[in-house]
């Protein structure tokens, strides 16, 4: 029965490899910049969240004719002159003069699902890559646990 366990266990492992290697394969052209389009700025807000909140800068942009909405929440390299005591308007301030209503901002998307998005530059190789991987991995742990506490019950059985 072990045999049987370790082997569901290897197919599991090689199906779900193959399966992350697919994805990220799909979106590796995604790092190229190659797939970008114009999209316009809607609004610039401080949305409230547990723990404090965010600025969030909301904009929209077409693809095959199609419309897509998106939100990106800016890094703080972006803040120059940031200090942590700035209140909220002050920092939403500075992003409404970064990205004012209408401003032009380039999209980079994934050709596959443009749902997927990225403003101002393609993502990195690491994003992707965890893009790809994070759901094949959740998929696999998931699918261990029970096999090896399976395989433990059986090791424990009086013989």
């Amino acid at each position: 029965m072990t045999d049987l366990i370790y082997a569901t266990q290897v197919v599991i492992a090689v199906v779900i490899g193959l399966w992350t290697y697919h994805r990220y394969a799909k979106r590796w052209t995604s790092t190229l910049g190659d797939d970008v389009v114009s999209g316009y700025v809607n609004d610039v807000g401080y949305v409230a969240g547990e723990g404090g909140g965010s600025v969030i800068v909301s904009y929209g942009y077409s693809v095959a004719g199609t419309r897509y909405f998106g939100s990106f929440v800016p890094p703080w390299r972006h803040l120059v002159g940031f200090d942590f005591k700035m209140r909220t308007a002050e920092l939403e301030a500075i992003f409404r003069e970064k990205y004012p209503k209408g401003y032009e901002v380039r999209v980079f998307y994934y050709r596959d699902s443009p749902a997927e998005h990225w403003l101002d530059s393609p993502p990195s190789k690491w994003a992707v890559f965890w893009k790809a991987v994070w759901l094949p991995l959740v998929i696999l742990a998931l699918t261990y646990i029970p096999l090896m506490f399976i395989n433990l019950l059986i090791y424990l059985q009086p013989r």
